[in-house]
């Protein structure tokens, strides 16, 4: 049945398993078959009907069988397509499976396979339900008391939950039953992340042990590979990843996965592409025969490369790769998002829309999904839908930043100021460490000149993070606002010096110092952004205005080259290849009729918030928050502490400058 359908060739596979599985004698081959059957209706036939009805009968033959058992719940968990009950029905169906066990007065046909209440348990970890899946791996321990299995997974609840002795014991526990990868894996990780100093050397001792038991085992060589990242070993890290590639792993998505993100962590953007792809060919081949258990590690991969082809500005690879990803791994929230996102950079708001949609339902608790449908129809002007879908995410997840920021943000766009304060302020008693919420709501005191108050949030801002570009670019604003010229240029420059990378900094103080008629340094400050980054195109603009308003010919002449060499490829592509569907999307964008209404089931998600009135209620009462008393909990001020005393002057900042380009 797998060569037929390596070869493209599932009907005839599907006749086989007709035609022979009642000849099998053994209950065990038996229903091997029928789960190889089950899958092949689903994957390439859709029928998912059809695989139910395989997936009884190999239940009618063995009740207890525990492949059998979890194969059904997760079937009838992807079943509930676009809904939020797919984990409800995999779990409840997993539940009954256990109480059936459990009430059976024989004891198990196999005591080291005890699957169904592992597969129960992760539903209960995936939810954070720590309680609940230790009370499920209790009862499966005893049930199954030789299998290894569900004492690694208890080893990993306890560790999630901070016992880090509980979870040692019942690592030793899982070897002394059964020595396996996994567990040594597991073990390996537990004393890397938790025990300090680190005694690198066992930790490595661990994972060569892993991977003598297993030279296979893809997960070993990415936790391996990402152990020496992280300790800084970044050619033995490589050395390590690529012994799994030649090791031809079973588990081909965790191996290649790891791989990737490695590689994209150092900036080789084409190495990762070429990677992941190859992950991805991997895992397609390996999948053909059945329903395989590495389907949640194969959702990663195609969403790691999705991810790298959307940053890429490449939205139509980037929909084709989730595209492929949700077909073979079914209802991935994450996945779903990427296509809606993918969509949206191709002008396809309504296609975008029902992907985003899926999204939220397929998981109510993905923020990210929230944020930025939220911030999609934020963008086209359609407010009162934005307003729900913010409210639907902060119900949901009230922990994520962005979601208050969104919505603040759209406040301030309705000029409802109050409401913002107000938004900014319950943001942050629930995510006091977003540090976009503090520099929105400095932003907005900035506008509405409160410069004090202004000063209060973005000095909390640079407390928490100096190393965020954007918290310098707006104390240089509040500072300029104030007229303080002296103060603008030593914040540009510190921000440079605590945020290297961030290009925007290099053409605001280009831009600064043209203003104050020193061409020259501002055009050795555009020029050094420019090699930062040198596809940040305000940067050349700014460099052009410089050079035309001095009349520097020569100067514009270099600029031009250097812009037509750096830029004229992706300008001819997009001309040849992707001018029809631009002007398709601009024109959809143009003419993209406001929502009336959003679907019924993501309004009934989101209680208001707001009400028409532009009252704010609801959520943990709002309407009881004072802004001003979050305003005076937060101390200090640029004009002390470690900003000032880390400025830098000029001749300082040139002479470090000297030294960086020497390095």
């Amino acid at each position: 049945g797998e060569l037929l359908i390596s070869q493209n060739k599932p009907k005839e596979a599907r006749e086989l398993y007709a035609r022979h599985v009642d000849k099998l004698t053994k209950e065990k081959d038996r229903i091997e078959v029928y789960l190889a059957s089950a899958w092949l209706e689903e994957r390439y036939f859709q029928d998912l009907e059809r695989a139910k009805k395989l997936l009884n009968l190999a239940l009618e033959l063995s009740p207890g069988s525990s492949l059998a058992n979890v194969a059904l719940a997760r079937l009838e968990g992807r079943m509930q397509k676009d809904s939020p009950q797919g984990s409800r029905v995999t779990a409840k169906r997993l539940a009954d499976a256990c109480k059936e066990i459990e009430t059976n007065d024989q004891i198990p046909s196999d005591p080291t396979d005890g699957r169904v209440f592992n597969a129960l348990a992760q539903i209960e970890v995936k939810a954070k339900r720590f309680r609940n899946a230790r009370q499920v791996l209790q009862r499966g321990m005893q049930m199954y008391p030789l299998d290894h299995a569900l004492f690694q997974a208890a080893g990993k609840v306890e560790e999630r939950v901070g016992n880090y002795t509980a979870a040692r014991r019942l690592y030793s526990e899982s070897l002394r039953l059964e020595p396996c990868a996994a567990t040594l894996v597991a073990y390996a990780m537990l004393e890397f992340r938790h025990q300090r100093p680190v005694d690198f050397a066992h930790v490595r001792g661990l994972f060569e042990e892993a991977l003598l038991l297993d030279p296979r085992h893809g997960p070993a060589y990415n936790a391996y590979g990402n152990a020496e990242f992280q300790s800084g070993n970044i050619a033995a890290a490589r050395a390590v990843f690529q012994r799994g590639v030649l090791a031809n792993c079973s588990d081909t998505a965790s191996l290649y996965h790891g791989y990737g993100k490695f590689e994209l962590s150092l900036g080789n953007v084409d190495t990762a592409r070429s990677i992941l792809e190859e992950g991805l060919e991997q895992v397609r081949a390996k999948e053909m025969g059945s329903d395989s258990t590495y389907r949640e590690r194969a959702k990663f991969l195609s969403h790691t490369l999705g991810m790298l082809e959307l940053n890429s500005n490449r939205p139509a690879i980037a929909r084709e790769v989730f595209q492929d990803g949700i077909q073979r791994c079914g209802n991935s929230s994450r996945l779903l998002l990427g296509a809606a996102l993918s969509e949206m950079k191709l002008g396809k708001e309504d296609a975008a829309r029902g992907l985003f949609e899926r999204s939220v339902m397929s998981d109510r608790k993905h923020a990210q999904g929230w944020q930025a449908w939220g911030v999609m129809e934020t963008k086209a002007g359609n407010f009162e839908t934005a307003s729900t879908l913010f409210q639907g995410g902060i119900r949901n997840a009230p922990t994520y930043g962005a979601l208050w920021h969104g919505y603040a943000s759209l406040e301030i766009k309705k000029d409802n100021i109050h409401n913002a304060r107000v938004l900014y302020a319950a943001g942050l008693q629930k995510a006091p460490n977003h540090v976009p919420l503090y520099q929105g709501w400095a932003l907005l005191e900035l506008r509405e000149g409160n410069y004090m108050d202004a000063k209060k949030l973005i000095t909390e801002a640079l407390t928490r993070n100096k190393n965020n570009g954007s918290g310098w670019l707006i104390a240089a604003q509040i500072e300029e606002a104030q007229g303080n010229a002296g103060l603008v240029s030593l914040y540009l420059r510190r921000g440079i010096e605590c945020a290297p990378n961030d290009a925007e900094l290099y053409r605001r103080l280009g831009e600064y110092l043209v203003q104050k008629g020193q061409f020259n340094d501002a055009r050795e400050v555009l020029e050094e952004g420019m090699e930062i980054n040198p596809l940040y195109a305000p940067l050349y603009h700014s460099l052009a205005e410089l050079e035309a308003m001095v009349f520097n010919l020569e100067g514009l002449a270099r600029l031009n080259q250097r812009a037509t060499k750096l830029f004229q490829r992706n300008v001819m592509e997009s001309a040849q290849q992707h001018d029809h569907a631009s002007s398709q999307a601009f024109a959809t964008r143009i003419r993209a009729k406001r929502l009336k209404s959003l679907p019924k089931g993501i309004a009934a998600l989101a209680n208001k918030i707001v009400e028409e009135d532009g009252t704010l209620v609801g959520v943990d009462d709002l309407d009881r928050i004072d802004p001003s008393m979050t305003l005076e909990s937060l101390t200090g001020s640029l004009m002390e502490d470690e900003f000032v005393g880390g400025l830098i002057s000029i001749g300082d900042y040139q002479k470090k400058k000297a030294e960086h380009k020497e390095e």
